[in-house]
This record gives C-alpha cells, structure tokens and sequence, in this order.
C-alpha cells in the first residue's frame, strides 16, 4: 500500500524573484566591470590577484581607525583595482544599467552629510538570493512554495467568508485548518493539514553557463494617483526609496525542479492527533486552489499596473500569451500559477474577504487598516524610472506524476526565448572571457611557480654556503670576508687601495704562522684580487708577497706563484 504520493515540479519563473538569506554582497567584496557585469570574490582571490606593494596599501588602510573614510578607502581601492581582481572572480552577475551607472558614481564616496558633520556612506550592499554553495545558483526554498500553497489552500477553505471569529493569524488558520481546539483552547499542530504536504527546496536546473541571477533595483510606487499640494503626482512612498536585490530573472523556462510528496493516511486509524480528513488536499485540490487565486490576483495587479503606465509592454504581452494557454490547455496537465518571496505584495500573502493590511502613516501617526496595499515595490533598472516596470515573484509550476517525463510546451517556450536573448548572449561572452581568464591565471601561476623555484634555489645556495662557510677555519672565514670586500671597477683600484692594503697584510701575517690549507685558501683568494684591482702578474710586489706564503712549502704542494 503507497504512503505517499510523488510529483516532480518544474518552475518557469515569470517574474523576477527574490528570496533572501540575510547575507549580501559588500562593496568591498565585488567590483562592476565596464560592461555592467558584477564580479565577486573572496579575500585568497585578493591575495592572490594583488602584488606584494597593493597588498601593504591593503592591509595599511585595513589598519586605519574604523569608520566611513576606512571603508570609502577600502571601496574605492577594490574598485581602482578591478582588473586585477576580474580574473580571480567566483561568480559573475549581470546588472542592469541603472544600477551599474549608480555603483561608478557613488562607490568609495559620501551620499550626503548629517547636521553634525557625520558622513552618511552610500549603501551599495545588495542583497543576495538564495543559493546553493557549490554551484553559487539560486535555488527555491520548499518552505517559500510551501507558503504560497498554504495561503491559496487557505482561501479556499475560507471562500472569501469575512465575518469569522479570531485572534490573529495563527489563530485564524488553526480554525480554518481544524487543528485549533477551541473547546481547550490550544494548538494540535499534528492536525495541520499542511503537515501531509512535503515539499523539498527546489535547485535551478537551467543551462549551467547561462546568468541564473540578475541585480535590479526594487522601488516603490503608488497604486492610486496621489498629487502635492502643487499639483505633481507623487509617486513613490519617500523620496530615494529603493531596494538593492539579486533575483532570479523572468521567464526562465522550467529553470527549477522540485519534489512534492503528499502522504497517504488511507490505512491509518481515525485519531484526534491526525488532520480532518475533509482537508487532507490532493493534487489536483492544489492545483485549482492556487489557480483560483493566484491568477485573478495576476489578471487584476497586471491591469492596474497598465493603468498607471507603469509595467512593461513586453512583459504584459507575454503574460497575456500565458493566459491564453492557460485556460487552452487540456485538463490531464497539471501547472498553476503561484507567488513567492519578497515583494509579493500583501494581497498575496492575505485571504480574500479577510484582508487587514496594515497602511503605515506619517511619522508620530498611527496606521491604518485597509483591504489592499496602497504601493507597489517594483523591479527597475533605475531607481528614478516610471515605466517598463516589471513586478516581483510570479511563477508557473507544472506538475508531472513521480518521475516521468514532463511533456514538451513549445508555446511556453516561445514565450520565453525573446527574454532568455541576453542570457545567451552572456554566455557568449562568458565562455571567451573564461578561456581569457584560464590563460591569463595560467600565466600569473607560471610566474608565482618560476618564482617559488628561483626562491627555493636561492635558500638552497644560501644554505649550502652557509654550510661551507660553517665548515671553514678561522683564518679561512676571513679570507672570505676580505673576498666580498671586492668593489666596483669605477671606485679607486691598485696599490693604493683600502682592499690592497687588507690583502697586504693578511699576505704578510699568513707567511709567518697560518696554516698550509689556509695559507693555500689565501694564495687562491689573493690572485682573484690582484686581478679585480689590475694588478699585473710581473708585479714585483705582488710576486713579493705570493713567494712569502711559499716559504711554508706551498710550491711543494702543486701551486704556483701564481
């Protein structure tokens, strides 16, 4: 007997969409190149990238008090240096030109200055997307499908009902859901419907050399015409107010895939710790709960956005292409519309006929309470734009039986290609740049590996002479100080030299009580400088001087006089 059922989910991404992390790019841990591309890296990339001077300037300015001018240095030095950083980057985004535009001119630099002097920094910090470590690709967590799930299954259940007793949200769902007990008042979570439902977090499966991310700017605009008292159209909740975020970019066909299992309790005795079950939903109960929800919400945000002139034209195009197929599709394929992470707006996330959103007032105020959200947060390239808009978090799940095949959609691709152009065409330029990048890190490599090899081979000649100098006498560890004594040809030579006069009288103590191996380590040591100072060979002091150490016997032992 099956204890489950299994469904495998492939995700089209309509929309950009944003879930977060809490962590984020630092500016001080990515530069933007001239072609608008984000290059991240790590700080072995830094050490690696960066010559032995820019490392002391690093390290000089890491050592300064900490503050806004510490950090505007550290800024403005990554960004000085990005050629040198580029090629050690470990992930690459692509950034529209508004943001890129924004980043050249405000990094390392100051947004303003507060009353008491204080710098206020420009935040460049953008926020990251959930993703998977090895790969650095997005991934959809099941907790925020799950979610968007709950909420339409919610509505469902409640059918849009207003008047329904309750203490809060959590409250709420426990009596839609039947695992509030109100006779005892508490929580039976085992009840939770939901708890039958399993799904896993859902990883990108879209071409691996194609961006899986894309930075926009999200801003904030107003749903209804708003003037000043000067009659302009106020359009945004505050002046300057936008988001930084790394999204998933639209229309990513079937980009995710995810598993959705729905255990069985057929054979399970009746018990109060299990969920009614009138709730324990199906597939197909899923499916028609989020499609009934999720796509007049589309259908009405699509149309207001238009009124207003906010959204993009090809965006709604292509939406108004999905919808034709949607409701042309044959009912044996299971997809559904749904609406995840942030910026889905509050209509999303809050039951029909139960909405109570909160409406934030001006400061000192206390808000209110309305059954829709007075803005929209919006994906822009420039924090100033006001049309081409696209909203955030809009996707299409399909939805195959265990692991089979998902049939072709070919009209839902042809949706897709016009906006996947300029993913190839990163991907073009990403495979030369790569290919560029592995010749340029080769050569850095053959140099930091020719240069450890001279290094090495230097500390073994400077060993092996300071084993041989260990193992001199006295008497020959000073004919060796006086043979690096030698000096350039341009500085005085000859008899009337410093280095003369030394070699001179070592020649003379030598010839009365040194040592024959000695005295021989000097006779030797003694021709070499004679030569260095342009001694000639017939010199009669010099032949003086070497018949001196003679008289020991050395001529005996094979050397000559000179």
């Amino acid at each position: 007997m099956r204890t489950h059922d299994s469904y495998t989910l492939h995700i089209t991404p309509l929309a950009p969409v944003h879930i977060g992390t809490g962590e984020s790019y630092e500016p001080t841990q990515y530069v933007i190149d001239d072609e608008g591309i984000l290059h991240e890296f790590d700080t072995g990339a830094v050490m690696a990238a960066l010559d032995k001077p820019n490392r002391d300037r690093l390290l000089k300015i890491a050592q300064d008090r900490p503050g806004p001018e510490m950090i505007k240095s550290l800024q403005r030095f990554f960004h000085e240096r990005r050629e040198h950083l580029i090629p050690w980057s470990i992930n690459r985004v692509p950034t529209l030109h508004g943001f890129s535009a924004l980043y050249a001119s405000r990094v390392g630099q100051s947004a303003n200055v507060e009353s008491g002097g204080g710098q206020v920094l420009n935040k460049l910090e953008i926020d990251r997307f959930a993703y998977q470590a090895a790969t650095r690709k997005p991934v959809l967590y099941g907790s925020s499908l799950k979610g968007s799930l709950r909420t339409a299954l919610l509505n469902s259940v409640n059918g849009k009902r207003t008047a329904r007793e309750h203490k809060g949200l959590h409250d709420l769902q426990g009596r839609l859901f039947h695992y509030r007990d109100l006779e005892r008042d508490r929580t039976v979570l085992e009840r939770d419907p939901l708890r039958l439902v399993q799904l896993g977090d859902a990883p990108w499966q879209g071409p691996a050399d194609w961006p899986a991310g894309q930075i926009y700017l999200a801003v904030n605009r107003k749903k209804e015409r708003v003037k000043d008292k000067h009659g302009r159209e106020i359009q945004a909740m505050g002046e300057n107010l936008y988001q930084i975020l790394e999204c998933v970019p639209a229309w990513r066909y079937r980009a995710f895939g995810g598993k959705l299992n729905l255990q069985r309790l057929d054979a399970a005795p009746p018990s109060t710790k299990l969920p009614d079950p009138a709730l324990r939903f199906s597939i197909d109960d899923i499916v028609q709960a989020c499609n009934d929800f999720y796509q007049p919400l589309l259908i009405r945000e699509t149309t207001l956005l238009q009124t207003r002139g906010y959204l993009s034209d090809a965006w709604a195009d292509s939406i108004a292409g999905l919808l034709g197929q949607l409701n042309q599709r044959e009912r044996g394929r299971r997809l559904f519309l749904a609406r995840i992470g942030r910026h889905s707006g509050a209509e999303a996330v809050t039951l029909e006929g139960m909405r109570r959103i909160r409406i934030m007032k001006g400061k000192g105020q206390p808000p209110d309470q309305a059954d829709a959200a007075k803005t929209l947060w919006l994906a822009a390239n420039d924090k100033d734009q006001r049309a081409d808009l696209l909203p955030f978090g809009w996707v299409l799940i399909e939805v195959t039986d265990g692991e089979s095949d998902v049939p072709a959609w070919p009209e839902l691709e042809a949706l897709c290609a016009p906006w996947q152009e300029d993913a190839r065409r990163f991907a073009e330029r990403e495979q030369v740049r790569r290919a560029a990048q592995t010749e340029w890190r080769a050569s850095r490599e053959a140099e930091a590996e020719e240069t450890r090899r001279r290094l090495e081979e230097e500390a073994a000649r400077a060993a092996a002479e300071a084993t041989r100098l260990a193992s001199l006498s006295v008497n020959q560890q000073r004919v060796e100080d006086l043979l690096a004594k030698q000096i350039p040809a341009n500085r005085r030579q000859g008899p009337g030299s410093q280095l003369y006069g030394e070699l001179r009288s070592l020649l003379q103590e030598a010839a009365s009580d040194w040592e024959l191996n000695d005295r021989k380590a000097l006779q030797a040591a003694a021709v070499a400088i004679f030569e260095h100072l342009g001694i000639a060979k017939d010199n009669k002091n010099r032949k003086a001087l070497l018949r001196g150490l003679d008289l020991a016997g050395i001529g005996s032992g094979g050397l000559s006089v000179d």
